[in-house]
């Protein structure tokens, strides 16, 4: 029976506000959401994929699906095949067992210009897929290969360049470009034939948690106009700050699959597949005094902090320290005019001579 992402979906809000924007953006969109993918066909489908390196086997007899407008990642410890699986799906390699279909299109079957058109992939190191002397005609080689106008060609890259932040290094060398900009323009290439999917390995490798953030926003924006998202990670908190679903794979076979937050839920699974959990939920773990804590991974889904946990002002007050009332002369009091000392006797408790 294979497994299914398209049931249970749930929404989950990024971090930062751009992509909590774009997520708000797409739980209200009327094309997109749960309601429409629990009766649509899955846009990917694999069957009984098994597929080789050199003389190892990588994947073993894989199934699974994955719901149009969904945004997926896909975990394992190094060796689990996660990179293979997604070059699979992306006709990056081809399985000698198996099949791929991307939205009715059998992957194994069609050549690469076709396959652009319904599947983008971004590789863990952007330079790899770079071919062009700038980063203008980067974005319009994709276009010139559909033998578009020129005209056309050069609206399109300008548009395209202004929405990944690059029309100012339009003329820039592509290797020039600073690490998330590299990684911006990789997933511009990538979407230029108008891909409704697009794939990503390790796509925050080498970056900090700021350029991380940027570019996962970047990619809720996309999914939230209705592009499907798979993403290679080792970083579990972006799982599951930013992913509805997780693939957890192991030894080359799907281990588990359903909504981010069951997931991450089941210890003993994290473990068997050999996870560490999320940051947050790995310090909510020892809170002991509020258990309905320890469950949480990602930070959107903190409370409101209870009182314990966040003391009001009165709380820091004490019943047995009072401090003393100070009748402080006003602005137009005649003492103050006449430079005489004022009649109410300084504070108790100060020190140090006149102030």
């Amino acid at each position: 029976m294979p497994l299914s992402a398209a049931s249970g979906i749930r929404t989950i809000a990024p971090i930062p506000d751009a992509a909590a924007a774009a997520l708000r953006k797409r739980d209200e969109s009327p094309s997109s959401g749960s309601a429409k993918r629990g009766g649509d066909a899955p846009l990917i489908r694999v069957r009984s994929l098994t597929l080789r390196r050199s003389r190892t086997e990588v994947l073993h007899d894989v199934d699974l699906d994955v719901p149009r407008g969904a945004f997926v990642a896909v975990v394992g410890a190094n060796g689990a095949g996660k990179t293979s699986l997604i070059q699979a799906l992306a006709g990056v390699v081809s399985p000698p067992k198996g099949t791929v279909h991307v939205d009715g299109l059998d992957v194994g079957r069609s050549d690469a210009r076709t396959l652009s058109s319904r599947i983008g992939f971004v590789f863990q190191n952007p330079e790899h897929q770079f071919i062009a002397h700038s980063v203008f005609d980067e974005i319009a080689h994709g276009l010139r290969r559909q033998r578009l106008p020129d005209e056309e060609v050069r609206m399109r890259t300008q548009a395209l360049l202004e929405r990944f932040g690059l029309s100012a290094k339009a003329e820039s060398h592509p290797f020039l470009l600073s690490g998330g900009q590299k990684r911006r323009l990789s997933v511009g290439t990538a979407l230029v034939a108008g891909a409704p999917v697009l794939v990503l390995d390790e796509p925050t490798f080498g970056q900090d948690r700021a350029r991380a953030d940027e570019l996962l926003s970047l990619l809720s924006e996309l999914n939230a106009e209705g592009t499907t998202i798979i993403v290679v990670t080792h970083d579990m908190q972006l799982v599951t700050d930013y992913a509805q679903r997780t693939v957890v794979l192991a030894d080359g076979r799907v281990l588990a699959e359903g909504a981010t937050a069951d997931v991450f839920a089941d210890d003993a699974l994290i473990a068997r597949a050999g996870l560490r959990p999320p940051p947050l939920r790995r310090a909510l773990q020892a809170v002991q005094r509020h258990p309905g804590l320890s469950g949480i991974a990602r930070l959107a889904d903190l409370p409101d902090a209870p009182a314990p946990l966040a003391p009001s002002r009165s709380q820091f007050r004490t019943d047995a320290v009072e401090s003393p009332r100070i009748d402080l002369p006003r602005p137009n009091d005649p003492e103050l005019r006449t430079g005489s000392t004022p009649t109410t006797a300084p504070a108790p408790h100060a020190t140090g001579g006149a102030a």
